[in-house]
């Protein structure tokens, strides 16, 4: 191997690779396009079969945790990481029912931090640290594709060549980029990025070899009449005759789809309809695949890569049930795409909306089979406590009250701060926060003169819902307000930006509607109770509480373990009206049943709420 490298401040060869257990927050049984089966659907159960896997997590301790069950396993990786650009990347929520919310109907959210303070040396070490962990997942005979642009591609390409070995060294692939014409410029426009293509040894999978491409070298209209006389024809919605002793070329059927695909025309100049020639030869793939497009705009996600470009990868460097994968997903193009091509697939992200957004564009692909959704919860949290602030838990409690902007307090056993003369408490780092609890810090806030309670919170309980935290309000005659504590905290460039937003809970009303052993769930009210995080031209446009869900789902016989979505709806650019009654769903057997809904809203934060029902 020669050694190829580059070398940056404080530069670490050792890896750190902490290996944490993985929580299954959901299973995915069966994509909305299988909805008419649903009622009838009976929840699997795991039978140890495969399931394609959606990760919410940092990549890094995502890929050290996979290690254990997929070292040397994955065929091929596609990384498309941010740029280090300086700018965060933004990601464009729309808002509401068609004809709902007017302009401007839509909101902005970051999609990711591409911000690293301490320059470019800190960029290198995280790009490094996670290629290292690539390259222990990839099967001896896989391969890597990483895109970048022109900022800084010659030095990941450095890094790349120093972990793989610049012997393993592919390609260089030119493709598209987003064209943006800046006629002030003082140089040439950028229109294309690198795609690097690495195998991890010389025995690799390649299927490309010869590929033959057909392009169109040159085209030229011609007249659409010929020799002999013949009918008119109807041609752009006219009926036009032939010229005499002539007749039109096409039958009217090819007429009217070639006018569908722009191949015929009238000329500018005569009015006479003519049709497209196109000269096409074969030509090698080669590097050059500037012939697709680099990006696409399916989902309104930042640099959201181009199915044809992910399509033309997997297909080089994989076979039907390889694994595939990809830690930086972003919009979920390459999940997607190995779906449909018959791939296995792990995707992973650090953003909750990216998580969001992918799994609903794998419901909208026919015959989409059953994934599961995993994130590394409270252990990722632990180990971020121990590693950033200690293990002295108080410090934990004071660092939230810092983001939180609250006073810290050590004279009570339930407040830990206080904010504006409200009390407020912290929840644990690895459990819900339950009703008791609160009740605890209630007692204490009221005994001790506070105007009102804040509660923060990783997670709460799934039974506390909207009423019983009317109850709790009206039991104690007190104010109460339920914060959720984003992961946003463990994030230093989120931390250092002030990006990190305490979402007050929302909450969700549901009715069950039950005749006999058939039950549909009625979706009733929707709280965000945080206007502020809602653009102020925007506020007085949204005309109902149902224009903040951006999707909802059912389990209908949920048993105290993982979500299991057995039914689904949600919006898309194409569908933006949510229906907000469930089709019906039959059960075999009589009994009571836990049926739990959870809703998505506009932001990508989950609300869940459990009804019960008996049926005889």
């Amino acid at each position: 191997m020669r050694d190829f490298g580059i070398y940056w401040k404080n530069k670490r060869d050792e890896v750190e690779r902490v290996e944490l257990p993985f929580q299954k927050i959901e299973t995915i049984n069966l994509p909305r396009s299988n909805i008419g089966t649903l009622a009838q659907f009976k929840k699997e159960e795991d039978n140890g079969e495969w399931k394609n896997k959606l990760v919410w997590g940092d990549n890094k301790y995502v890929m050290a945790s996979l290690l254990s069950d997929f070292r040397g396993k994955i065929k091929l990786i596609y990384a498309d990481p941010p740029f280090f650009t300086g700018t965060n990347m933004n990601i464009t929520l729309e808002v509401g029912d068609e004809g709902a919310v007017k302009e401007p109907s839509a909101i902005e959210e970051i999609a990711y931090r591409n911000m690293w303070k301490e320059g470019p040396s800190s960029f290198f070490q995280y790009m490094y640290d996670r290629f290292v962990l690539m390259k222990d997942l990839l099967s001896e005979d896989g391969s890597i594709w990483v895109r970048f642009d022109y900022h800084y591609s010659h030095y990941i390409k450095g890094i790349l060549d120093e972990i793989f070995g610049y012997e393993n060294f592919r390609n260089e692939i030119i493709i598209n980029r987003i064209k943006k014409s800046d006629s002030g410029a003082n140089r040439f426009n950028t229109a294309t990025d690198s795609l690097f293509f690495y195998s991890k040894t010389e025995n690799y999978g390649f299927k490309n070899v010869g590929k033959k491409l057909e392009v169109t070298k040159s085209e030229r209209w011609h007249s659409m009449d010929s020799q002999g006389s013949g009918e008119p024809r109807t041609i752009f919605g006219k009926i036009i005759r032939p010229p005499p002793g002539r007749h039109w070329t096409f039958s009217q059927e090819n007429i009217d789809k070639m006018t569908s695909e722009n191949k015929i025309r009238l000329n500018p100049k005569t009015g006479k309809p003519e049709y497209k020639l196109e000269k096409t030869e074969q030509q090698t793939l080669d590097s050059n695949w500037t012939d697709i497009p680099g990006y696409s705009f399916s989902t309104g996600y930042p640099t959201e890569n181009a199915e044809q470009l992910l399509e033309r990868v997997i297909l080089s460097s994989s076979n039907e049930e390889d694994l595939v994968a990809d830690f930086f997903s972003g919009s979920g193009t390459t999940v997607a795409v190995a779906e449909k091509l018959g791939r296995k697939w792990i995707g992973a992200d650090i953003g909750r909306f990216s998580v969001h957004t992918i799994r609903k564009r794998l419901l909208d692909i026919q015959n989409c089979k059953p994934f599961e959704v995993l994130n590394l919860g409270k252990y990722e949290r632990k180990h971020w406590m121990n590693r950033e602030i200690g293990s002295v838990y108080r410090n934990y409690i004071d660092f939230i009250l810092q983001l939180y902007k609250a006073k810290p307090v050590y004279d009570y056993k339930n407040i830990h701060g206080i904010i504006s003369g409200k009390a407020v408490h912290v929840g644990p780092i690895d459990y819900p926060v339950t009703k008791g609890e609160v009740e605890e810090c209630l007692k204490e806030a009221k005994d001790n003169g506070f105007d009102s309670l804040d509660v923060l919170g990783w997670d709460f309980e799934m039974e506390f819902n909207d009423r019983i935290l009317r109850e709790l309000r009206g039991s104690y005659d007190f104010g109460i307000s339920l914060r959720i504590i984003p992961n946003e905290v463990m994030d230093k460039r989120a931390v250092e930006a002030g990006d990190v937003d305490f979402y007050e809970h929302a909450f969700l009303e549901a009715k069950i509607i039950a005749s006999e052993r058939k039950v549909k769930v009625n979706l009733e009210n929707f709280i965000i109770p945080n206007p502020e995080s809602i653009p102020e031209e925007l506020r007085d446009k949204i005309l109902k509480w149902s224009d903040f869900i951006d999707y909802w789902s059912v389990d209908w016989n949920y048993r105290d373990d993982t979500f299991h979505n057995e039914w689904q709806e949600f919006r898309t650019k194409k569908k933006k009206n949510l229906q907000l009654q469930s089709i019906d769903h039959h059960y075999d057997s009589p009994g009571t049943y836990k049926i739990m809904i959870k809703v998505i809203d506009v932001f990508g934060n989950d609300t869940t709420t459990i009804k019960e029902v008996t049926l005889v």
